[in-house]
C-alpha cells in the first residue's frame, strides 16, 4: 500500500509498504480522503508537536474519511463497504475523566497523526468501532473528511453553551472557523461577526451570511457603538497565539471566550486587567467528543453544506504538494484534500 511519512521538517515521502492487516476489535478501514489540517503542519514545519517529537518516520492525517475493508475478530459492524466518518481521538473509557465522560481529554488518549500514533495518509487504517460512524453513500469523501473539522465546531459550539439570541464573533475564517459558524448558524444564531485577514477567505464568510466581515478584531471593535455592545461569545479559531488577547479585547463585560484555535507558539501572554475588570469564562476548547451522530444529522439533513467548503484535491502521490499549498495558504481553499483514493 502506498503511505505518506514525514522523515522531518518539510520531509515527506510517498512510499510502498506492506498493507496493514486488521486487528482483533478494531475496524480496517479502507482510507478514502484525508484534510490536512493546521496541527498537521506544526508538525511537518517544526518537526514536533508542542515538544513531542516523533520517533519513527510518520505518518500524518486524522482528518479522514474511509469505508469499512475488514472487520477484525470480535467486530460486528458495519457492514464491509460502508463509507464511514471519523472521530479520531481514541480514549481508553477506563480512567477517571473517561468515566466522567471526559472522553477527548482521557490521560491515555491515542490521537492519530500525534506522536506516536500513526495517522491516516496511508490506504488502510485499523480503528477502534466506537470511533466511527457509517453514513449515506450519497454523502462523498471529501465532504466525511471535512466532518471531522465539523466535530470540532460541534464540540466548540457546546461549549459555549450560549443562549437563543446571542451575538457571536470568529477570529480566523479558516476551516475550523467556518465550521464554527455553519454550526452556529444550524443552531439558530444568526448574529455572527467574522475577522480574517486573507481576502478569499472574507469573501467565503461573506457568503455564508456573516454579518460583517473585517480584516482584524480591531475592524471589529470600531464598528461597535459601545464597548458593552460587543459579542456574548467570541471564538478564536485562528491559531494566532496574539488573537486570544484580541478576542478577549473584543468580547462583552461578562462574555465568554472560547479558544478553539492552537496557539502558535504554545505560550500565551495576556494582559490580565482585560478578562479581570470584564469578568470574562475563557474555555480552551479540546478536538471533539461524541460528535459524530451530530455530524450525520447536521450534513444529510441539509442543515450544514460542507460541499461548499473550497478545497484543493491531490492524489497521494502528491502529498508533498499537498503539504506545501497547505502551508502556503493557496487562495481559494480552506483544506488541501489528499485522495488516498485515488493514488
Amino acid at each position: 500500500m502506498k503511505v505518506a511519512r514525514l522523515f522531518g521538517p518539510g520531509d515527506v515521502r510517498v512510499l510502498d509498504e506492506p498493507k496493514t492487516e486488521v486487528q482483533p476489535g478494531k475496524i480496517l478501514v479502507k482510507v478514502e480522503a484525508v484534510a490536512i489540517c493546521a496541527s498537521d503542519l506544526r508538525i511537518y514545519e517544526d518537526g514536533h508537536a508542542s515538544g513531542i517529537v516523533p520517533d519513527h518516520p510518520f505518518i500524518q492525517g486524522h482528518e479522514f474519511s474511509g469505508s469499512v475493508a475488514e472487520l477484525g475478530e470480535g467486530v460486528d459492524g458495519p457492514a464491509v463497504g460502508a463509507p464511514l466518518i471519523i472521530e479520531p481521538s481514541w480514549h481508553c473509557g477506563q480512567c477517571r475523566l473517561c468515566q466522567m465522560g471526559l472522553t477527548n481529554i482521557c490521560r491515555n488518549v491515542v490521537f492519530p497523526s500525534f506522536p506516536q500514533e500513526d495517522g491516516a495518509l496511508r490506504e488502510f487504517i485499523n480503528v477502534p468501532p466506537f470511533a466511527v460512524e457509517a453514513t449515506s453513500p450519497s454523502i462523498d469523501p471529501v465532504t466525511r473528511a471535512l466532518m471531522e473539522p465539523l466535530g470540532v465546531g460541534v464540540h466548540a459550539v457546546r461549549l459555549a453553551d450560549m443562549n437563543p439570541g446571542d451575538r457571536i464573533a470568529i477570529l480566523g475564517c479558516g476551516a475550523i472557523g467556518m465550521c464554527v459558524f455553519v454550526v452556529a448558524r444550524a443552531k439558530g444564531f444568526e448574529d455572527i461577526i467574522c475577522a480574517e485577514p486573507q481576502d478569499d477567505r472574507r469573501v467565503f464568510a461573506a457568503k455564508a451570511g456573516a454579518r460583517l466581515v473585517a480584516t482584524d478584531h480591531r475592524g471589529l471593535i470600531d464598528s461597535l457603538s459601545d464597548p458593552v455592545d460587543g459579542p456574548d461569545v467570541v471564538f478564536e479559531c485562528s491559531g494566532d497565539n496574539a488573537a486570544v488577547q484580541q478576542a478577549m479585547e473584543l468580547v462583552r463585560p461578562g462574555g465568554k471566550v472560547v479558544v478553539v484555535g492552537i496557539p502558535h507558539p504554545d505560550e500565551v501572554v495576556i494582559d490580565s486587567t482585560v478578562p479581570r475588570r470584564k469578568e470574562l469564562t475563557v474555555f480552551f476548547s479540546r478536538r471533539s467528543r461524541d460528535t459524530l451522530e451530530e455530524c450525520v444529522e447536521l450534513v444529510e439533513s441539509g442543515k450544514v453544506d460542507l460541499t461548499a467548503f473550497p478545497v484543493k484535491e491531490f492524489t497521494i502521490d502528491q502529498t508533498p504538494e499537498a503539504f506545501a499549498a497547505a502551508e502556503a495558504r493557496e487562495p481559494g481553499m480552506l483544506r488541501a484534500v489528499v485522495r488516498v483514493d485515488r493514488g
